[in-house]
């Protein structure tokens, strides 16, 4: 048995835990690049907070703002921004989008070149290759979802080709995360709904990728029962501090597993999507993990029904159903249902067309498609973003 197992040089979790956080940034260095999302935290008063420290700590503190998704053109400006600023050390404090942003301006900021020089899978070229270690990057994700704080790539938009495509190699990884269930606790409803079906959606294609491994096993079947209990919870209105954290720890234990073992076709779907629609990561992959199991299953029986990993799905399926009979039909059927009390609409809803699928497909291949426990056609490929246009009326 061999695997390499990779995440952050230091990880900290627990409530309060974000209040460390100018300390950790100043192991790394005296320049410090605040890398904040929305104005939440502003509100808050813990960025004020956070640079009175770092100030007095003899330090000096440089604030980028990320107000939407990343593109190439936004690194490539926080680029120049953190050159200029001779940073040392970045300190990214937001959702996904921001530490993504932070850990491609880190990494850019040493080794040179445009961002869409570094994308994989984008065109015929060949991308360049993190050479040399990019600045220490300190993430501290204000939202349960993600797993950006130990994940090896950052996923950017590449608006004139209408993709999204990652940047990715180990030394991305970052250097400290911080992981405070608190900051996500205060996160709007729909924003966790959204959240935590990308965190739900990376434990369970983790573990039926054709890169599982033992740790990564151990965690994404755990996580998968932490992250369906607490957003049943938040489905309901029930959510509690407990569940807050078991989110935020299923999120992280997401984010691990996905650095270690890869994805599937949801994640290789929802790239395309991401660049040709506005519709949130995270609920592009709840629309879609549902039908993906479905065909994966059906292929698997078809092609290959002795395959192990027809069980990994039934463990899915014991992890993941509430009641009844926890069979792997039941478990697709639990998602959608998931879907739908937490407010999250189908494909068709965030503006996909039917007309449009053939293309999203086109462009899927490559990146996560890679490890997808079965190597799907085309067809089965856009079935599944018919099957996710519109809801099943089988399982209202």
């Amino acid at each position: 048995m061999r695997f390499v197992f990779r995440t952050a040089g230091e990880i900290t979790f627990g409530p309060g835990t974000a209040a460390h956080a100018p300390a950790v940034a100043a192991r790394f260095g005296r320049r410090v690049m605040l890398v904040v999302g929305g104005r939440s935290l502003e509100r808050s008063g813990m960025l004020d907070r956070f640079e009175r420290e770092i100030l007095g700590a003899g330090m000096s503190a440089t604030r980028w703002a990320v107000t939407a998704e990343p593109d190439v053109a936004a690194i490539d400006e926080g680029t120049r921004l953190c050159r200029d600023a001779r940073i040392d050390v970045a300190l990214a404090i937001g959702g996904g989008s921001v530490l993504d942003t932070a850990k491609a301006v880190a990494a850019l900021a040493v080794n040179g070149g445009r961002a869409v020089d570094y994308l994989e899978d984008l065109g015929n070229k060949s991308p360049r290759t993190i050479e040399r270690a990019p600045l220490p990057v300190v993430a501290v994700p204000t939202t349960a979802g993600s797993g950006a704080e130990v994940t090896r790539n950052s996923v950017l938009r590449v608006p004139e080709a209408r993709v999204k495509r990652s940047l990715r190699s180990d030394l991305l990884i970052p250097r400290a995360a911080i992981v405070d269930p608190e900051l996500s606790s205060t996160t709007p409803r729909s924003v966790a709904a959204s959240s935590g079906l990308d965190a739900l959606t990376h434990l369970v294609e983790a573990y039926v990728s054709l890169g599982a491994q033992p740790t990564t096993d151990r965690l994404a079947v755990e996580g998968i029962r932490l992250a369906a209990g607490a957003l049943w919870l938040l489905a309901e209105e029930k959510a509690t501090h407990e569940s807050n954290a078991a989110m935020a720890l299923a999120s992280l234990w997401g984010g691990m597993a996905l650095a270690n073992a890869g994805l599937g076709a949801v994640h290789g779907l929802v790239a395309p999507l991401g660049g040709r629609y506005s519709i949130p990561h995270g609920a592009g992959c709840g629309c879609l993990l549902a039908a993906t199991l479905r065909t994966n299953v059906v292929a698997l029986r078809a092609r290959s029904p002795t395959s192990a990993t027809l069980e990994r799905y039934a463990t899915v399926a014991r992890a993941l159903v509430r009641n009844g009979e926890r069979t792997i039909e039941q478990a697709a059927d639990a998602i959608d249902a998931l879907r739908r009390a937490l407010g999250i609409g189908t494909l068709a809803r965030y503006g996909v067309l039917a007309s449009e699928l053939a293309e999203v497909v086109a462009q899927a291949r490559g990146g996560s498609m890679r490890s997808n426990p079965v190597d799907l056609t085309d067809t089965e490929l856009e079935r599944i973003l018919e099957d996710s246009l519109h809801e099943r009326t089988d399982v209202l």
